[in-house]
């Protein structure tokens, strides 16, 4: 080796002892040099040696190819944020992760045709996102009201109608087996279809109707002026709009069921808290029937 070749060792070297992100440096799939950085529960000296599909399932593997092929054919960094979890990337739950970690992956193909790629944990930026998100009223992901925003118009319009004689009703809509579907389309592809089904769901609600984000996989259709049987009406056709939907992506056409719990007021005693808890309750029965389809109210 030239003595300038020794030099950018060493800077190459100096620069991986500075820097706090985990870098791989990896040629033809193969990993061929690691720098943990700062994430010290790794075991690094497993990872030399080992392929790129050892390390990652197919759904996973297949995002990775796609955006090194991005790297190399633009020939500038490429720039994404990735999510490790122990219960998808087993092999890296084998090397020592614990717990779900978000990074800010950063991928460039040098002329020699290898890839160095940073991976910098933002574990902390994503709880600060989280508690920000968790006080205002939208959800990030879908665009859809969230939780917080949804009591409130609960209170409100359940007391309307009960002061005034009327009626009201809504719908938990949750995904059959979201879960397998971020297993089999990535959790990128599981985060498109529901950004797709709240799309579709804004464009068959009425004006009056409220949509919100419940929690990861469930949404809540709230339906004023809406009875019993009108609101099951209303529920059959979420899931028949669900079921028709077909999203494609990388991996191949994303589909889906869901099963649809549905509450109405049941009178001047009832609460935002007892329609949530029947709600809840129906769906259960729902899912338990084998999902794709509708539970109301046993009056």
């Amino acid at each position: 080796m030239s003595e300038e070749q020794n030099r950018l060792t060493d800077s190459f070297n100096a620069l991986l002892a500075l820097t706090s992100d985990l870098v791989l440096v990896i040629e033809d799939e193969k990993i061929i040099r690691v720098s943990p950085g700062d994430e010290d529960w790794l075991l690094v000296s497993e990872l030399p040696g080992k392929l790129l599909e050892d390390l990652f399932p197919t759904d996973y593997l297949t995002l990775l190819r796609g955006y090194i092929e991005t790297a190399r054919i633009q020939g500038q960094v490429v720039k994404n944020e990735l999510v490790f979890r122990p219960d998808h990337q087993h092999a890296f739950k084998a090397l020592g992760l614990k717990e779900v970690i978000w990074f800010h992956s950063r991928m460039i193909v040098t002329d020699s045709n290898q890839l160095i790629w940073s991976l910098r944990n933002i574990n902390d930026r994503k709880k600060l996102e989280r508690r920000i998100t968790s006080q205002a009223q939208r959800d990030p992901l879908t665009g859809a009201y969230n939780r917080r925003a949804l009591m409130p118009v609960l209170e409100q319009n359940i007391a309307q109608a009960q002061r005034y004689d009327g009626v009201c009703s809504m719908l938990l809509i949750d995904i059959d087996d979201f879960s397998g579907i971020n297993d089999l389309h990535s959790w990128d592809g599981g985060d498109q279809l529901l950004r797709h089904l709240v799309t579709e769901l804004h464009r068959m609600k009425r004006t009056a109707d409220f949509l919100a984000r419940f929690s990861d996989d469930q949404l809540v259709l709230f339906l004023p002026e809406t009875n019993h049987d009108q609101a099951l009406l209303a529920g059959e056709r979420v899931r028949r709009l669900a079921s028709d939907l077909e999203l494609p992506f990388a991996t191949g056409n994303i589909g889906c069921t869901v099963s649809v719990g549905v509450a109405t007021l049941a009178g001047i005693e009832d609460t935002p808290e007892d329609m949530l808890r029947r709600i809840m309750e129906n769906l259960a029965v729902a899912r338990q029937s084998g999902g794709n389809r509708v539970e109301g109210e046993s009056f």
